[in-house]
């Protein structure tokens, strides 16, 4: 269902028009949301596997107008329990189609989206994934969509390329759970990039060189950069940059600073400005 006063740093709400996905890369081994909708609440009867795919997913029609009924201007997470960009099989282009609907509609409202699945190649449809067949066919972006593509690691920058070619309004990278160091850094066309290390009783660490690198990216381009937390066994730890050092613990035993980064790109929509002063101070142009 969805879930205002989320605890995700960088938004308000999420909305699930959909439930369930499958693990599809490195930065899948821990997922949240696969953890929490399979193992402890029981909404997916089986495991995130590709196999199962058409078993966990549900298409939540009756969670479609939630939006519509927020009094105020919201920061809204689009699927945090699944992806946007899921196969057609499964999320057919009409669906997809009523979830913007939805976002054209409530134009006060900022949507974040976010997608993986969206940048991979199927032998149905060739070497061509879902995120540009989406855009070449409808070029549907609305100015309030924040599209964004998740990279892990090195592996996956190609992800945040695709991203590149959509004529998406505001783009943007989740860098979380980051798992490894991104060499390939060209932000340029890049509005926002989140970077978080992975949380959960199995997290795997993050160095915070590999941040720094991103904000050093993002200061090359004007990207504003958002450190969302160190990586730990529970989400929203230490939300600072260690700025020398592996982590902020390290950074402060040798008396180097650890800092907030908490910069949002300059894309709020006029509604939310106005209603959110807090949320305009930290936007750099």
């Amino acid at each position: 269902m969805p879930s205002k006063n989320t605890a995700i740093g960088w938004t308000d709400d999420s909305w699930n028009p959909s439930h369930g996905c499958f693990k599809v890369s490195e930065g899948c081994a821990n997922c949240y949301a696969a953890r929490d909708s399979h193992e402890h609440w029981g909404h997916t009867p089986e495991p995130w596997t590709v196999d199962n795919l058409e078993a966990n997913l549900k298409l939540q029609s009756h969670h479609m107008d939630w939006p519509r009924s927020q009094a105020e201007p919201r920061r809204i997470f689009v699927n945090s329990m699944s992806d946007l960009f899921l196969p057609e099989e499964v999320l057919p282009d009409e669906y997809l189609h009523r979830i913007m609907d939805v976002i054209e509609e409530e134009e006060r409202h900022v949507f974040q989206g976010l997608t993986k699945h969206g940048c991979e190649t199927t032998a149905k449809h060739g070497d061509v994934p879902r995120l540009l067949r989406w855009d070449r066919e409808y070029g549907r972006w609305p100015d309030n969509l924040w599209m964004g593509v998740s990279v892990e690691n090195e592996n996956r920058a190609y992800r945040y390329e695709q991203l590149k070619e959509t004529g998406a309004a505001t783009k943007w990278i989740s860098f979380e759970p980051l798992v490894g160091e991104v060499t390939t850094l060209d932000l340029e066309g890049i509005d926002w990039a989140a970077v978080g290390g992975e949380s959960g009783p199995d997290f795997r660490p993050m160095d915070h060189a590999w941040a720094r690198a991103i904000r050093d990216a993002c200061r090359e381009t004007g990207t504003a950069f958002f450190f969302k937390q160190s990586a730990a066994s529970r989400n929203e730890t230490d939300r600072v940059l260690a700025e020398a050092y592996e982590s902020p613990q390290m950074a402060r035993l040798q008396g180097e600073e650890a800092k907030p980064y908490r910069e949002l790109p300059d894309a709020l929509t006029p509604e939310l400005a106005d209603a959110r002063p807090d949320l305009a101070e930290q936007v750099v142009a």
